[in-house]
């Protein structure tokens, strides 16, 4: 029984404290807590009655299984395990650069997904691995699945021990949340045990998210989409009484012949993706990005017809059949709630769109592409929404779709579907983006008022007329957040324009950031904005070039600083990328006077602050103490031209303020031109 190391343990600190000579004591000390820390599972009660400085030491000693056990009691002592996941995740990942602030809990949750990740597809864990010791692999994947909400599924085989285990699987039935496939190829291609797990996350878990990272195959689009509508059935599930290897019809053609022939009739009716052509062929100047079309696959798949009735898979609960016999289990269909496409091409159209218009359960759609979306398609987009929209039971509130063609595709899309909260869009607009949209849907006969709280429009430094987005802010008077890129103002529209709309018309706006937009001649309406304007909580004006034309930099900097302390609700504040340099100081009176700025986030990065200032900065702050802690970003900065001065300004901020630096090398030119642009 190890229980008496505990005393010896006792006995160790005190001969050390004693400052005892021996040179067995730290040796004795080090054995008795590595006893310890391999006898937890029948010790931890009587370890916490441990001094508090050897409970810290022994917590460095233990496995992920016996330190996820005990940090709630250890919690209760006052001791934080944070240092120990920190430590962890350094082995892991490997040293970081510059400084995190993470909670424990946060700590914890990032260690455990990456070392699920690397237990999940049978890496081998290099280096020092005391915290994976004295506990069983099956141990391992329990405790580590509990904390597993976002789980990546990859073509490459999970670890076969893994499978072995169907109670880890019951763990992320439960807890799994969202799923993200890794890569885009061909649904024979994917093992069946990584589909098996699919289907048990999707119809048997509490999964609802769907991410792609790669643009997907279309049968496997319509493998994992097909059937989640309302007149979904349900099916015979023979995946409980599995006990031989799975029979994988998805990846064998010449497996069951109702399997390789229905793979073979999908195949024969999905058109293949072509190559796009780079350049305008009516002579224009070519295209920023590729542009898709899905004129050619209309001519092939009937997208009026009923939905994928031309490759309708077979379902995923009969992917899998056991070797001998079928389980009674009803398999329901599971809910998608939000799909999210990173790399969208041609293909996924004629799979999604047939099949919008009844998906009720949907919350949430993004359809992203290194593409540019014809205007027929956009409009193709429209139309299917707009019957979603009119279907009663709509749950559709979040839609972001990039890269459009023309800013008047904005309101096409708001337009079908006005009940939207969330809508996200970027603009890149091809050498006839001037011309009318190739056909129209039915637009209300005014413009309705929208529901939209959150808004992000990114647009590329081009000729685009912005006049869309003003309309859209004028019909959104719930706006909460709003989200602006890449206004170029040589087109005629001015950034104050912007400003003034905002100020009139969004008065319920608590978010507001604007990035790459030249606002150096916005001064006034910016002050305007914050001195009549009190609900903004965060305000981000990032590469504004707020200073560019001053002839008296800390005079503006001093009245934008008097203006954001007359914003009482401003807990954050991100001025990154400004060249605000030496008049960085200014903003130590941000807390100066008898009515401080209630900011507890600055972000002031790449803004070529040097040592001396950031000093004099720290020096105005200890005399004119925040309210509260700050969080404060200095990342890209040449803060390294004077250590000693660094070190010194770096320590005043640091009992003021949670910092959050990286290791900038000056010496590079070309980083200390980024930091001033």
């Amino acid at each position: 029984m190890p229980a008496p190391y505990l005393e010896q343990i006792r006995r160790a600190k005190e001969w050390q404290d004693a400052k005892v000579t021996s040179t067995i004591t730290p040796t004795l000390k080090k054995i008795c807590i590595k006893t310890v820390s391999r006898h937890m599972d029948v010790l931890d009660k009587k370890a916490l009655d441990l001094p508090i400085s050897l409970i810290k030491e022994l917590l460095q000693h233990l496995n992920i299984v016996d330190l996820d056990r005990i940090q709630p009691a250890v919690n209760r002592k006052g001791i934080s395990t944070s240092f120990v996941w920190a430590g962890i995740l350094r082995r892991i990942s490997g040293p970081r650069k510059g400084s995190t602030i993470l909670t424990e809990d946060e700590w914890r949750e990032t260690s455990m997904h990456k070392l699920f990740n690397l237990a999940f597809y049978g890496f081998r864990f290099g280096g020092d691995t005391k915290y994976l010791l004295n506990v069983n692999f099956n141990s391992l994947l329990l405790v580590m699945a509990k904390y597993i909400q976002h789980l990546v599924l990859r073509t490459s085989r999970p670890h076969g021990y893994f499978f072995a285990r169907r109670s880890v699987l019951s763990v992320l039935e439960k807890g799994v949340r969202r799923i993200q496939l890794g890569e885009s190829t061909q649904l024979r291609e994917w093992p069946s045990d990584v589909l098996y797990t699919l289907h048990r996350l999707l119809d048997h878990g509490a999964a609802r998210d769907v991410i792609m990272n790669q643009s997907p195959d279309p049968r496997l689009l319509a493998w994992i989409l097909h059937g989640r509508g309302p007149q979904s059935k349900i099916h015979q599930c023979p995946m409980e009484s599995m006990q031989g290897e799975m029979v994988k019809c998805c990846q064998a053609p010449n497996t069951a012949g109702s399997s390789a022939g229905d793979a073979e009739a999908a195949r024969s009716q999905v058109p293949e993706e072509e190559e796009p052509d780079e350049e305008d062929h009516n002579g224009g100047t070519p295209c920023k990005r590729p542009r898709l079309s899905i004129a050619s696959a209309k001519g092939e798949l009937d997208l009026t017809s009923s939905p994928c009735q031309c490759m309708v898979p077979k379902p995923l609960c009969q992917m899998f059949i056991p070797s001998a016999g079928h389980s009674t289990e009803i398999c329901h269909k599971g809910q998608i709630h939000s799909l999210k496409i990173n790399d969208f091409r041609v293909g996924v159209f004629p799979v999604l769109l047939p099949l919008l218009p009844s998906w009720l359960c949907l919350h949430s759609l993004s359809l992203q592409s290194a593409w540019t979306f014809e205007e027929g398609d956009a409009l193709s987009l429209a139309e299917s929404l707009q019957q979603l929209s009119a279907t009663p039971g709509c749950s559709l509130i979040e839609l972001s779709v990039g890269s459009l063609t023309h800013p008047a595709l904005m309101e096409s899309l708001l337009n079908a579907c006005p009940t939207l909260r969330s809508f996200s869009m970027e603009i890149h607009p091809v050498a006839e983006y001037h011309r009318a949209p190739l056909r129209s849907i039915p637009q209300p006969a005014h413009h309705a008022e929208l529901s939209l709280e959150k808004l992000c429009v990114k647009v590329p430094k081009l000729r685009t007329s912005v006049e869309s987005l003003m309309c859209v802010l004028l019909r959104s008077p719930r706006l909460t957040s709003l989200h602006v890129s890449g206004i170029n103002s040589s087109t005629g529209f001015s950034p104050s324009h912007l400003l003034n709309t905002v100020a009139e018309s969004n008065r319920h706006l608590k978010d507001l950031t604007l990035e790459d937009i030249n606002l150096s001649d916005c001064h006034c309406a910016i002050f305007q904005l914050l001195d009549n304007y009190c609900m903004l909580e965060a305000l981000s004006l990032k590469d504004c070039r707020l200073l560019e034309k001053c002839s008296d930099k800390e005079d503006v900097v001093r009245q934008l600083v008097n203006s954001l302390k007359k914003v009482p609700s401003l807990q954050s504040l991100n001025l990154a990328q400004n060249r605000l340099a030496k008049t960085v100081t200014v903003l130590g009176e941000l807390f100066k006077g008898p009515s401080p700025s209630t900011v507890k986030e600055l972000d002031i990065s790449s803004n070529f602050i040097q040592p001396p200032e950031l000093l004099e900065l720290g020096k105005l702050l200890e005399t004119h103490r925040p309210p509260q802690k700050l969080l404060l970003t200095l990342k890209s900065n040449p803060l390294d031209r004077d250590m000693e001065l660094r070190d010194t300004a770096l320590g005043t901020l640091s009992h003021l303020c949670d910092l959050i630096t990286d290791h900038w090398n000056s010496r590079d030119t070309m980083a200390d031109h980024i930091s001033m642009m």
